[in-house]
């Protein structure tokens, strides 16, 4: 099953919860780039994930996804399930890009393993599973091409876009999700709820049309602040999320590069 990819076409700070960040952000689909995840049958003394070696099992999303939907559902079923089956995932979403490739992982992971055991969960349920482990696996719940996110990213609402065709960019660099936000809340905090409203209201194309890079993302200095290399493209290429993907419009002048 393909895991696709997100961006956020904007994204505004518009409160603190604790050690958290309430956002305004508009999240889109981007099916171009995805993971793919399978469930193998075979024989496993615990459960399995191949293909992403790099991660120890216990730090892994999928891992704790996992743990999560056991815990919610003391399914007996579930825990045998992966004694005859291991997870294998073909990874093509970088990590540390902006992408959500992780909770994209995390959320697929649990709409496979709900269908493949008929734990017959709704999807607010899964979501709220999703919520413990990543902020923005309840969006690739639901699946929805495009949505407001707002909260800590629990508060999801389908939206009517107009999204031009995107120009993807994948740079080499990996921005730390956790420091660039902490970066932000020490050098730039401040809030802007009626802006974040307005651009709420305002469809994709929109945005592209009225507002700067640095203006659509919040994150944006601060990820510049702590990936210098970023800065060049800050003119002219959106962010997504913490980064490091940029994108923009491919109406754009092909001369802003």
């Amino acid at each position: 099953m393909k895991a696709p990819a997100k961006i956020n076409i904007f994204l505004k700070i518009t409160g603190l919860r604790g050690n958290y960040h309430e956002i305004c952000s508009r999240f889109i689909r981007y099916d171009a780039l995805y993971d793919e995840i399978s469930f193998v049958p075979g024989t496993f003394t615990n459960f399995t994930i191949e293909g992403m070696s790099a991660i120890k099992k216990e730090h892994n999303i999928i891992y704790k996804a996992y743990k999560e939907l056991l815990a919610h559902t003391k399914s007996k079923r579930l825990g045998e399930f992966f004694y005859h089956n291991k997870v294998h995932i073909i990874k093509n979403i970088p990590m540390g890009a902006g992408l959500g490739g992780g909770s994209s992982d995390a959320a697929t992971f649990l709409l496979m393993a709900n269908k493949a055991v008929d734990l017959q969960l709704e999807p607010q349920e899964l979501a709220k599973i999703g919520a413990q482990v990543g902020a923005d696996v309840p969006f690739f719940i639901y699946g929805y091409k495009a949505a407001n996110v707002s909260g800590i990213g629990e508060k999801i609402e389908e939206f009517m876009d107009d999204i031009p065709p995107l120009e993807l960019k994948l740079l080499p660099l990996h921005c730390d999700t956790a420091q660039v936000y902490q970066h932000y809340r020490k050098n730039y905090l401040k809030f802007d709820p009626k802006l974040a409203s307005k651009m709420a209201q305002m469809s994709s194309r929109q945005i592209f049309e009225n507002f700067t890079p640095l203006i659509a993302n919040d994150l944006y200095q601060s990820a510049i602040d702590l990936c210098p290399s970023l800065a060049k493209y800050r003119q002219n290429w959106y962010l997504s999320g913490s980064g490091s993907t940029i994108f923009r419009s491919e109406n754009e002048n092909s001369g802003n590069k």
